[in-house]
């Protein structure tokens, strides 16, 4: 393969993973696409981004795929495998791969290929890193309002940021793989930033999912529809990002404080009169998909337990969300 045109694998080319296709496309890699539901509408027409950063009705033709086994059927050496899909972890360790981390081995090349995993949430690393001891696993956290509206079209605002780490944080050349990455997005038109403890930003991430997330999803309501539904919402939510943050410092971040958290409530209540944000487990209770209860609330709600933190209203949002998630669930048609 020509060097100079790394060629990635993408899981997951929804909302997220779009995008990126873009980006990695403009920095000239070669990029196969594995898809699900829009298989269909991608093979036969591509992709269309619309964006408020990059363009409008911006035409992608990446290899379409059905399968990471069809993709590594090429007999291609893949570079990287991008993961944007959603994440859902097992609420307890195992022994074996989880069904993602199982899914992706037809295309790891052991000591040449990096996982790089854009997902939400904690504990999402370690299955990856089990499954592949030989493999750089690289952390991303990303910000980016993006929505599929339809297969194979995306809508995109604004903002999107990549903050990138390796996991774990002190493997050797775990920086400089980090640092590969981000410059790879970079020329692509992309913005990325590298970080010694990814985790930490995690953290961050995570007040703001919890926070909105689960409370949206349960109350069919957007955001600022949510600040708005009375005296007691604003407090509620401020309450679940402090017991986050509560958690977080326990973890060994203090940077997760109450200022921070004061700073992500402020941003939803300047939407005020706005229609306000719809957080991806709203749309996904919504649309009658599986929602991601174990990496954004399962997660922060168990390690606040082992570290003696109140978390109950986080375990009261688990409950509930869970509940709803296996009701879904049973709707849901068998694959």
């Amino acid at each position: 393969m020509d060097r100079s045109r790394p060629r990635v694998l993408l899981f997951g080319a929804g909302s997220i993973g779009t995008p990126y296709i873009h980006v990695l496309q403009q920095a000239g890699c070669d990029v196969t696409a594995v898809c699900r539901s829009n298989y269909d509408a991608a093979k036969a027409n591509g992709f269309t981004l619309n964006s408020a950063i990059f363009g409008n009705s911006i035409h992608l033709t990446p290899t379409i795929v059905r399968s990471v086994a069809e993709a590594a059927a090429s007999g291609h050496k893949y570079d990287y495998v991008v993961i944007t899909t959603k994440a859902f972890p097992s609420p307890v360790p195992v022994s074996a791969p989880s069904p993602s981390a199982a899914a992706i081995g037809p295309a790891i090349t052991k000591d040449h290929t990096t996982i790089v995993l854009i997902q939400n949430g904690l504990l999402i690393e370690r299955e990856y890193k089990d499954a592949y001891p030989d493999n750089h696993v690289l952390s991303c956290v990303v910000y980016m309002p993006a929505t599929q509206v339809r297969p194979g079209v995306v809508e995109m605002g604004n903002v999107e940021l990549l903050q990138i780490g390796a996991y774990p944080a002190e493997v050797p050349d775990g920086r400089q793989c980090a640092e590969a990455l981000q410059a790879l997005i970079k020329s692509g038109g992309g913005h990325a930033d590298v970080y010694d403890d990814i985790q930490e930003r995690r953290w961050r991430k995570l007040m703001l999912n919890c926070g909105w997330n689960p409370v949206c999803a349960l109350g069919r309501s957007r955001d600022v529809a949510i600040l708005k539904a009375c005296d007691e919402a604003e407090e509620f939510v401020r309450q679940v990002m402090l017991e986050v943050a509560a958690v977080a410092q326990q973890m060994g971040y203090p940077s997760v404080n109450e200022k921070a958290v004061e700073i992500q409530l402020q941003r939803a209540k300047d939407r005020l009169g706005s229609e306000g944000i719809e957080p991806s487990m709203m749309a996904d209770a919504i649309g009658g998909r599986r929602m991601e209860v174990e990496a954004i609330v399962g997660a922060p709600m168990r390690l606040g337990k082992e570290k003696g933190v109140s978390v109950a209203r986080l375990e009261a949002l688990y409950v509930l969300t869970k509940a709803l998630d296996d009701r879904l669930a049973e709707a849901r048609p068998s694959l």
